[in-house]
């Protein structure tokens, strides 16, 4: 080789060899310190964009993870208050059925339980106060804001269905639950384009074959509705033609349960089935002043106007007072029949019959003798001798209230018996079921400015879980009325009788709201395993990309640290080398 001294190429090569080991073994160096084979995009740009992509992935999952265990917590110090509520329920329903036994006398034993009441009554809504990081949670501040759609919706899962098949089998004998029921499934329609606002308000239409009825669905028309007022219980608008949506349902109810019953139902005269409709929630509107004012008919077709409503209602009342004995209500009996033995001519001689003990077996027969009895009493004389209608009494003359000689003062807000506030009624899944009938649902949008609880179970945008807390006070489970004095009273014992069907309904809203935070608990702690599950393998995915193989970085670690002194050792030798021009110069 040539003797040069300017540029000594073999020491440069070398310093370039050990540059080189020495960043090797660095980077080495570095992953053995870390862990990590990528620490770095240098170390490889998209595996790290991947990796800091998922790192963040893992994050958010533990963080949504932590936000459901919260959620939980706070959901299950909302159950813990309602428990409790439900333990003073079940004390208020054993005091009034103390209270409604005569061994109790009102001046002292029932005075007593009831102040022992009025004061589970405010613990009640001490309950409904629990607190949680300062959030009341069970005074229906987190209850979802409904549109008329949902708030009807909810009314009609929650009491107006429910209650109103209550009445019609009490009241008639009939029900979904019968053996020789023809249809047990309902569709319920909200509709916009019927007849237009101040029309029929809601309806039951039917489908038949052969007069057995398989098809039933309950339309209601919105376009009396959009003014519904969401605080009041019995549905109502403000409105003269749309006064109370629920006893409107309890008179539709009462024609689907009547079709699911009766073969042939469409033989029996009109008046007929609107005044089995009519009587099961009595007069209080336009249809009253027929009645004052006698004009009230009896038309056998399709109701044309209130005054056929009316009649048909002065028709039941008469069956009803005139026929009735032993505590064998008249009607009730006239209905069975007609459940036996059908709706035709054959079939309403035989109910008849039964009903009025062998006196009549056609309704035009038993409609003659009325007309008979009013023509020769008038008519104030015939209402009150011949139907036990007494005009101007606040009672709507259901054939369940005392105006009938039934059980309980029914005005036009108490003929359905409702409890509670919309705020703590339940929007229903897709189907329910109310004593042997199916109800399927349309679905319906709640308001946009719902205040519910929202819970972030998820890494992305808009992964929430809503919750809507009910309210929990005395006064949304109907035990105190909206001047805040107490619904319930077990001060004699009519009214503790009266009370313990409140009570019943104040539980079953009680343990609703309950299994409602129940099911949505059971569904956080699936959220909060699934988010589990899906953080680890992440992480994994993560690791597969980003950690280092420690044997192999070992490895490669050496033998960079061995290079490297090699290196050192040869810049060393070539630096040696250029001495030897030293020789030649001497």
């Amino acid at each position: 080789m040539a003797m040069q001294v300017k540029n000594n190429m073999d020491a440069i090569q070398t310093l370039n060899k050990l540059n080189q080991n020495s960043n090797a073994l660095s980077k080495s160096l570095q992953k053995v310190s870390s862990g990590m084979k990528i620490n770095s995009a240098v170390d490889g740009a998209s595996e790290y964009s991947i990796s800091e992509r998922m790192r963040v992935q893992i994050r958010s999952l533990d963080q949504a993870n932590q936000n459901t265990q919260n959620g939980n917590a706070l959901l299950n110090t909302a159950e813990g208050a309602i428990q409790s509520s439900i333990d003073i329920l079940r004390t208020l329903k054993e005091k009034a059925i103390n209270a409604a036994n005569d061994t109790n006398n009102d001046e002292s034993d029932r005075q007593m339980i009831q102040k022992e009441l009025n004061q589970f009554l405010d613990q009640l809504d001490d309950n409904a106060g629990v607190t949680y990081n300062g959030k009341i949670l069970n005074e229906g501040s987190y209850a979802a804001i409904d549109s008329p759609e949902t708030a009807i919706l909810k009314g009609l899962n929650s009491q107006w269905i429910k209650n109103s098949l209550s009445m019609i089998r009490d009241a008639y004998g009939l029900s979904f639950e019968d053996g020789n029921v023809s249809v047990n499934t309902m569709n319920v329609v909200l509709s916009h384009d019927e007849d237009g606002e101040g029309g029929v308000l809601a309806y039951v239409s039917t489908s038949s074959v052969n007069g057995v009825t398989n098809e039933l669905t309950l339309t209601v028309d919105m376009d009396d509705y959009d003014a519904i007022n969401l605080q009041d219980p019995n549905g109502s608008t403000g409105t003269n033609f749309a006064k109370m949506l629920d006893r409107t349902i309890a008179h539709e109810m009462t024609h689907a349960t009547m079709a699911a019953n009766i073969k042939n139902m469409s033989a029996l005269p009109g008046y007929f089935i609107e005044g089995s409709a009519e009587l099961i929630h009595g007069v209080d509107d336009n249809r009253y002043n027929h009645l004052s004012a006698g004009s009230y008919t009896f038309e056998t077709g399709n109701p044309v106007s209130d005054a056929m409503y009316a009649g048909g209602f002065v028709f039941m009342r008469y069956l009803e007072h005139n026929f009735s004995e032993n505590g064998q209500s008249a009607v009730k009996t006239l209905m069975q029949g007609l459940s036996r033995n059908g709706g035709d001519t054959a079939g309403q001689a035989i109910a008849l019959s039964g009903a009025t003990h062998g006196g009549y077996t056609s309704f035009a027969d038993l409609l003659a003798q009325l007309q008979a009895d009013k023509n020769a009493m008038g008519n104030d004389e015939f209402l009150r001798q011949k139907c036990g209608i007494v005009l101007g009494n606040d009672d709507t003359g259901a054939i369940l209230g005392w105006d009938a000689n039934a059980n309980a003062y029914r005005n036009k807000e108490t003929t359905v018996p409702t409890g509670g506030t919309y705020s703590g009624w339940t929007y229903p899944n897709s189907s329910s079921s109310f004593y042997g009938l199916t109800v399927t649902w349309p679905d319906a949008a709640p308001a946009d400015s719902s205040p519910m609880l929202k819970f972030h179970a998820g890494a992305k945008s808009q992964q929430m879980t809503s919750v809507s807390l009910g309210d929990m006070r005395a006064k949304a489970l109907g035990l105190r009325m909206q001047d805040g004095n107490a619904n319930v009273s077990l001060e004699s014992r009519g009214k503790a009788e009266a009370a313990i069907a409140v009570l019943d309904a104040a539980l079953d809203y009680a343990l609703e709201q309950q299994t409602r935070i129940g099911a949505i608990r059971a569904r956080l702690d699936y959220t909060s395993s699934n988010l589990t599950t899906s953080s680890e393998n992440t992480s994994y995915s993560e690791s597969t990309i980003r950690d280092a193989d420690m044997a192999k970085e070992m490895t490669e670690y050496t033998k960079n640290n061995v290079l490297l002194q090699a290196s050192q050792s040869m810049l060393a030798q070539a630096n040696q080398n250029s001495s030897a021009v030293l020789s030649l110069l001497q």
